[in-house]
């Protein structure tokens, strides 16, 4: 029993350990007959002992078990696993396009495209193949290392797109017209451009332009023309349109195309050529400092009178003007406006207006009342007369505004808007009848002992039985009648005075006194008075007398037969009521 301790195995023939009897026992050898083998992992039927005969290279794939050039691909052919493309050759097992050229790169006869079958080889390793059949082939096969190809696989040391037979990479010219004859460079006569100006030398006029120059379309630059023949290149020349023949200075300028000094007026017609720079110049081309406007000798920028006229008024021969460029005429101390020689107030105070002869009003008085005119509120005041602080005399003056002056104003307060007579005086400023009741308020203004007149019938409330009934005047008659005899006796003796003051009156010269009129109003009130039917209440109306009328102090009076006072207005030539 070559195994006495398994019960599952006592042969081995061929003594290699494993016993003869085959699975399930234990231990089983799986070649009983070749020592060198005993295990089959794979089931494949080669041994995995890598040391025996026909070991297993492949222990785990049943489908592969030799790899002849030991790559680790197994030499059967698909579907086997893992087939060796190239089961000879060790540094190559796939090719995936199947061109006969292996994949791998560091192999043998590695394949530059190995998914285009088409193409295998770049020898000029331009990315192009090299087999003029297949996919993009490379039409300069031997392009030299590092150059950049086109699509073509060819450089420019491989190209003569000009056909001039310079290669493009050292053709200065890639352009050349077919036919034409070029130099080493490629390039042609009607490509070369000697001086680098950017115009070739068939067109260029200046083939010797400095390099950098800016240059015309004939290839010239300024340091070459010379535009306008003054014998001044364009370079230098910095008036370049001068008109022909006429001279110039050493910058190619004529007079008609300088400003010497700079003040907008070319030389040619420049009055002044050294204006200083700061100050302007006139149209003349000269400045104040060079020009005396007026010809007083004096340079306009430091004529303080730059109009002067030339006189000679003292006489010497000699223009009067001063240092300043001035003549007395042009002088005006107190700035008036009037000139000295004829300022007879010299010093008018400023803001004042001036006469012609530079006196204001505060310098004249021209009505000599000791009151300037800037004071005087009237100028006119007569000579002689007194004058108050404002240079009004009392003939100018009318304090009352009455339209009396006060010289003549004989009521000097008299009220405001209050109608006056010929001398001043108001109603309420007279007492005709001298009883102490003025005429405005005096009912009767010509009759001393009476003044009141309450209901206003022309009846003295003296004497008006009814003196708040206007209708009636006087007591009803007794019976005896001895009240009428009372009245019809002081009637006679009023009458009697007043024919004497009448008779009185025209032998002293035609003097009337007021109190005729007074008394002759009496007349009338007793013959009223006698004539009434005394068993009436009814008291005769003096509208059955005629209107009378009187003047006094200059005013027209007049009273009707209702009692109605009226005056005379001079101003509007009509009878007004008078208003109490």
């Amino acid at each position: 029993d070559a195994f006495p301790f398994d019960s599952t195995q006592w042969t081995d023939a061929d003594g290699d350990g494993f016993g003869d009897n085959p699975a399930p026992a234990n231990n089983p050898d799986a070649f009983p007959n070749d020592g060198t083998q005993w295990e089959d992992a794979d089931g494949d039927g080669y041994g995995d002992n890598q040391g025996g005969s026909n070991a297993d290279r492949f222990v785990n794939d049943p489908t592969q078990w030799f790899d002849s050039d030991n790559d680790g691909y197994g030499d059967n052919p698909a579907p086997a696993n893992n087939p060796d493309a190239f089961p000879n050759d060790g540094t190559q097992w796939i090719d995936t396009d199947q061109d006969g050229y292996g994949d791998n790169q560091n192999g043998n006869n590695p394949d530059k495209f190995p998914t285009d079958s088409t193409q295998w080889q770049d020898s000029d390793y331009d990315g192009l193949g090299d087999n003029a059949n297949g996919n993009n082939p490379d039409l300069c096969p031997g392009t030299p290392f590092g150059e950049t190809v086109d699509s073509n696989g060819c450089s420019t040391s491989q190209t003569d797109e000009d056909q001039d037979m310079i290669p493009d990479n050292q053709d200065a010219c890639p352009n050349t017209p077919a036919g034409e004859f070029v130099d080493s460079n490629g390039c042609s006569a009607t490509q070369l451009d000697d001086d680098n100006d950017g115009v070739v030398n068939q067109y260029d006029l200046c083939p010797a332009t400095p390099l950098g120059s800016v240059i015309d379309s004939a290839g010239c630059s300024a340091s070459q023309l010379d535009t306008d023949g003054d014998g001044i290149n364009d370079e230098l020349d910095q008036c370049p349109s001068t008109s022909p023949n006429v001279p110039i200075n050493g910058f190619g300028c004529a007079a008609d195309q300088r400003d010497t000094d700079m003040d907008g007026l070319n030389d040619n017609v420049d009055s002044c050529p050294n204006t200083p720079t700061s100050e302007i110049a006139n149209n003349n081309g000269c400045s104040p400092s060079q020009t005396d406007t007026d010809l007083d000798g004096v340079f306009d920028n430091q004529d303080l009178c730059a109009n002067t006229i030339l006189t000679d008024l003292d006489g010497d021969g000699n223009f009067d003007v001063d240092s300043a460029g001035c003549s007395p005429i042009q002088y005006d101390d107190d700035n008036d406006m009037i000139d000295n020689t004829i300022d007879i107030c010299p010093a008018t105070p400023n803001g004042e207006q001036p006469n012609s002869v530079g006196c204001s009003d505060s310098q004249l008085d021209e009505d000599m009342d000791s009151i300037w005119n800037s004071d005087d509120l009237c100028f006119d005041t007569p000579a002689g007369e007194s004058v108050d602080q404002n240079g009004c005399s009392e003939y100018q003056k009318d304090d009352d505004q009455d339209g009396y002056v006060n010289a003549e104003d004989d009521c000097s307060n008299t009220p405001l808007n209050n109608i006056t007579d010929d001398n001043g005086c108001s109603l309420i400023q007279l007492d005709s009848d001298g009883d102490g009741v003025n005429d405005y308020f005096d009912a009767f203004p010509f009759d001393s002992n009476e003044s009141v007149d309450t209901d206003g019938d022309g009846i003295t409330d003296r004497l008006d039985a009814y003196p708040l009934d206007e209708t009636r005047s006087e007591a009803e008659a007794k019976e005896s009648g001895g009240g009428f005899m009372y009245i019809v006796i002081a009637i006679l003796i009023i009458g009697i005075i007043g024919a004497l003051l009448v008779v009185r009156n025209k032998q002293e010269g035609g003097y009337q006194s007021p109190f005729s009129q007074v008394a002759e109003t009496d007349d009338v009130t007793e013959n009223n008075m006698a004539q009434t039917d005394y068993q009436s209440k009814d008291v005769p109306q003096i509208s059955q007398q005629q209107n009378q009328t009187w003047e006094e102090n200059g005013v027209h009076w007049s009273i009707d037969e209702n009692g109605q006072l009226s005056y005379f207005d001079n101003g509007t030539q009509s009878w007004e009521l008078f208003q109490q």
